[in-house]
């Protein structure tokens, strides 16, 4: 993700912040920080078959877009029971199928993928204010479902996912979070590298995941990137020691922002916190005592 040119862009939108026009800088937000990436509309559609145990999802919203993407059932799905899953939010320029392989253990939870809007084949266009109305809608589709266990529902959020993970927590119950390459919040990002620009005035509040963070009590991991240059590890680890809930957290050496999920220690990181996590009724506790400490 780089948040570089939103910020090169910011004064001229410094004016309209100030009188209160946040719906005119949604434009700005979609060329420069989601920056949309459709893919390949054939090979999209040939991600769900009956044989791969991988349901095609649409999810129309209340302002008249469908949402777009795939359940990913787990291989050990209980017979007649419900089972746990993950809902994931991606970064921006990628939609999320290319993930989707490597999303497998523990091999009896589930994995929901849905587009941001202009993502994949998603229609519209994203903001923060209609995305964060979507992941709810995403959310609620899911907790809705028959077949899936409201009570374990997992979300992984990678990037600036990891914002509109952190956000959901604070309004729906989540079983727990994972925050790959995580940032406390774009202003906190953008002050550092562009101190001369006010930038916290110019976000008014906009994408602060650690004004949430201290009200959320469920167990989370953070994953982040040593060398990460795009939301560098400060930011994360900010974001952490704001959280409010039991958590752990992997940094990978030498890693930059870019490529973790090719790293296995990623997925094992994952595989364990999931199966640390569950079930709700009584491994919670467990997972406090032994993963609490702030770091």
């Amino acid at each position: 993700m780089k948040l570089r040119s939103l910020f090169v862009v910011a004064t001229m939108a410094f004016a309209l912040l100030a009188a209160g026009c946040n719906l005119l800088l949604e434009p700005i937000e979609q060329r420069f920080l989601f920056r949309p990436m459709s893919g390949d509309p054939m090979q999209l559609a040939s991600v769900a078959a009956r044989d791969n145990g991988i349901e095609e999802v649409r999810l129309p919203t209340a302002d008249g877009v469908t949402l777009h993407g795939w359940l990913k059932r787990p291989k050990m799905a209980p017979a007649g029971g419900r089972f746990p899953l993950v809902i994931v939010f991606g970064g921006v320029r990628r939609e999320t199928s290319w993930i989707m392989d490597r999303a497998d253990k523990p091999e009896h939870w589930g994995w929901l993928f849905i587009n941001y809007r202009g993502f994949g084949l998603s229609e519209g266009e994203p903001s923060e204010r209609v995305v964060l109305a979507d992941t709810r809608l995403i959310y609620d589709y899911a907790a809705a479902r028959p077949d899936v266990d409201a009570t374990n529902l997992v979300v992984l959020g990678r990037s600036l996912g990891t914002y509109f993970t952190v956000a959901l927590a604070h309004s729906r119950a989540l079983r727990g979070a994972i925050l790959a390459t995580p940032f406390d919040s774009i202003a906190a990002v953008g002050e550092e590298r562009y101190p001369w620009l006010p930038v916290g005035l110019i976000l008014n509040g906009r994408y602060d995941a650690a004004t949430l963070a201290p009200k959320i009590n469920v167990p989370a991991l953070f994953v982040l990137a040593e060398n990460d240059d795009v939301t560098p590890v400060e930011n994360g680890a900010a974001l952490a020691r704001a959280w409010g809930g039991p958590q752990k957290i992997l940094t990978l050496a030498g890693a930059r922002h870019y490529g973790i999920e090719r790293r296995p220690e990623f997925w094992s990181a994952v595989t364990d916190f999931l199966s640390a996590i569950e079930p709700a009724t009584s491994r919670r506790d467990d997972y406090a005592g032994q993963l609490g400490t702030k770091p």
